[in-house]
């Protein structure tokens, strides 16, 4: 069983918490996105999965069973780095062989097992045509595939993946995370998958896992965390551009871009309307992107909306419109803490 359960996780270096108390459970077969800013904690909280760091506090089970002080080898894992750290001197079929070629006692492989388990693993993967290749002669894409050929060749509980797809070109990335995304669903194999790109993030995890400053802020689907943030944290760092805060001194409430519409194209009822000041407008192809500020706040204080093209409102800068918001789309936040709050008066 591929479940990974962790208990009161933490890791501090000195006085720094880099993982400060996280409890979490990855279901068997589960894509689990771990996301967060640099520094949040979450490649350390990868490596005490993967054994590469040892935990200052908690538990980690994977397959049901204690794994906390067991060495990488004996959890049943493997992990596919950002570099992919493939052996230039190795051929492909040699690259993915040699977790294999590692073995010793009972688990040793013999010459043609090994031949088996590379060829059959390749073919998965569409590289049986490159295994006499050198790393150096493959695009970026067939390096990752083959980082993690290695990595599956081995048949683990878990794959763990460390922002794999960073050094690969914007339209490559989006083909990779469709090959990669119909490679676990076909094995059904559990996969954690640590990044700092949103896109990724919600393109891939059945759940996403936000983290800042060591701690989790929010665990659930990609809708959920877009549609529902628990805190203004979440709220600001998913979406692009990201939500609105507007800043008040008993609330903060908020509202995404794509909402803030013209008050002639909403037919919705129970909507807030704003005075909005328009100072610029952006035309990117499919969107107009607005920069603005709602009357009685500081023109310093921006809120945007994103306009698709099939909204053809003539919008032009240094003029001033009705905007207006479902109220559903509304959120609220303690201005004190950050949390959500229930419903206040606008």
């Amino acid at each position: 069983m591929g479940v990974v359960e962790l208990k009161g996780i933490a890791k501090h270096f000195g006085d720094v918490r880099a993982v400060d108390g996280i409890d979490l459970k990855i279901e068997e077969g589960e894509f689990l996105v771990i996301l967060g800013p640099s520094g949040c904690g979450k490649t350390t909280l990868m490596r005490m999965i993967a054994g590469l760091e040892i935990p200052t506090d908690g538990e980690i089970k994977i397959g049901g069973r204690e794994v906390t002080d067991f060495p990488p080898r004996l959890r049943g894992i493997a992990m596919v780095f950002q570099s992919y750290a493939l052996y230039p001197h190795l051929s492909v079929f040699d690259n993915i062989a040699f977790p294999l070629r590692s073995r010793r006692g009972k688990d040793k492989l013999n010459k043609s097992e090994i031949i088996n388990k590379v060829t059959h693993t390749a073919s998965l993967l569409e590289i049986q045509d490159y295994l006499k290749r050198r790393p150096r002669q493959l695009s970026g894409g067939q390096r990752q595939r083959v980082a993690i050929a290695r990595a599956m060749v081995t048949q683990p509980q878990v794959l763990l993946l460390d922002e794999p797809l960073s050094n690969l070109d914007a339209k490559l990335r989006a083909s990779a995370r469709d090959e990669l995304k119909d490679f676990q669903r076909e094995f059904n194999i559990t996969t954690i998958f640590v990044t700092h790109d949103q896109i990724e993030a919600m393109g891939l995890g059945d759940r996403i896992v936000v983290m800042s400053s060591g701690r989790i802020q929010q665990v659930g689907t990609p809708i959920e965390i877009y549609k529902e943030p628990s805190n203004t944290f979440v709220a600001r760092f998913l979406g692009s551009p990201s939500m609105n805060i507007v800043e008040r001194d008993d609330f903060h409430y908020g509202f995404r871009p794509e909402s803030f519409l013209p008050k002639e194209v909403i037919d919705d009822v129970a909507v807030h309307d704003f005075e909005y000041h328009v100072k610029r407008v952006e035309y990117l192809g499919a969107d107009r992107l607005i920069y603005g500020y709602l009357a009685g706040h500081d023109e310093s204080t921006l809120t945007l909306a994103k306009l698709p093209n099939n909204v053809r409102v003539h919008i032009e800068p240094h003029q001033q419109y009705i905007f207006t918001v479902p109220a559903t789309d509304i959120k609220y936040f303690d201005p004190r803490t950050g949390e959500r709050i229930h419903e206040k008066s606008l």
